[in-house]
């Protein structure tokens, strides 16, 4: 494809595509589950990575670690995380699911999958495969690319 204008270069198709995704998203959780889409995305994580602590939260959800605080702080004070001191480095924190926190993943996991299903389904199973293959790829191939970039610029 040839790029004519603005919205042909891929960053705003994606950004677009992405902005829908999380608009749908954030709707059903906000009434369902009364979460915002980046506590959403901390229950989530959570509920798959078990102990984590704030900063490699903070770099999965892709937030500042000030940010990741404030919203950890809201979760915990609403019964959903739990903090402990991690054992390998009493300076260290980890973070966790509470009772509470473990059950809205379990009912939101599947309200997300279901998410997913819909808007992949006009997808034949072979685009998606290639669809999935080119996403993984692409996501590789700018992580690579960013990584260059700070290379680059740093200052000895």
């Amino acid at each position: 494809m040839i790029i004519k204008n603005f919205k042909d270069l891929l960053t705003y198709r994606l950004n677009v595509l992405a902005n829908l995704s999380s608009k749908i998203a954030t709707h059903l959780n906000q009434v369902e589950f009364q979460l915002a889409p980046r506590e959403w995305r901390i229950i989530g994580l959570l509920g798959q990575l078990e102990k984590v602590s704030l900063q490699r939260l903070a770099i999965e959800v892709d937030v500042d670690k000030s940010q990741a605080s404030r919203m950890v702080s809201s979760l915990i004070e609403r019964g959903y995380l739990k903090r402990v001191i991690d054992a390998k480095d009493a300076r260290g924190i980890l973070l966790f699911l509470t009772v509470k926190g473990l059950a809205t993943f379990e009912r939101a996991f599947p309200s997300a999958i279901d998410r997913n299903e819909a808007l992949l389904k006009v997808l034949t199973l072979q685009e998606r495969i290639v669809f999935e293959r080119c996403l993984d790829k692409l996501t590789l191939h700018a992580r690579a690319q960013l990584e260059q970039m700070r290379e680059s610029v740093q200052v000895p």
